[in-house]
């Protein structure tokens, strides 16, 4: 069974996943070790996203079932189409990690963000009609769009335009060209190392 990254899973069915008892994961939780919710009825809920964050934090092997859990989707939106190839061509490598889709344009992106549910949209400033600041700021209103992370890019890079891309909403702004090591370990922070060094 291919499980996804949002998939809320018991605290039985992390036990089976991982080949170990229910009051194990139940303590991680308790402990603070591993993220869960709590339904109405007072059940726990881990996020399949979360299990993985844990896992790969204390060092355990992931199971093949949470492999697809283990990726996160990103959109990169970029008016240079030579910028999305080299972007999309560093990444490939790193594809049993990100599944990345591209476009050139804001309103493009706005729709893609409705149908490919991104974990992350990499967003150029300038780009003919609605700019990338406009963009970032129509996600964050709406409650559907406002937990993706966004991650304003410029070849400008100015400390004017970083207040403005972190008013707008996105986690971080960043320069051109794009350094594929720092935009991973913003992507996946429990990971971080290990990508680093596949990015070398």
């Amino acid at each position: 069974m291919k499980i996804v990254s949002d998939q809320l899973l018991t605290s039985s069915e992390v036990g089976e996943l991982l080949q170990v008892n229910p009051s194990s994961v139940k303590k991680w939780v308790d402990d603070g070790l591993l993220i869960a919710f709590r339904t109405p009825g007072g059940h726990r809920r881990i996020r399949a996203a979360d299990l993985v964050t844990f896992l790969v934090r204390h060092d355990m092997p992931i199971p093949a079932d949470l492999q697809d859990a283990a990726k996160k989707r990103l959109l990169i939106v970029d008016d240079e189409v030579d910028q999305l190839k080299a972007l999309s061509r560093s990444l490939k490598r790193f594809a049993d990690r990100v599944e990345v889709t591209t476009t050139s344009n804001g309103i493009d992106a706005l729709v893609l963000v409705g149908s490919f549910h991104p974990h992350a949209v990499l967003l150029d400033v300038y780009m003919p009609g609605i700019d990338g600041l406009e963009v970032c700021r129509r996600l964050k209103k709406n409650p559907a769009t406002k937990d993706v992370a966004v991650y304003v890019v410029s070849g400008a890079f100015t400390s004017a335009l970083e207040q403005k891309a972190l008013e707008a909403g996105a986690v971080k702004c960043l320069p051109k060209p794009i350094d594929v090591r720092l935009l991973l370990s913003l992507m996946f922070p429990a990971r971080g190392s290990e990508l680093e060094a596949r990015a070398q």
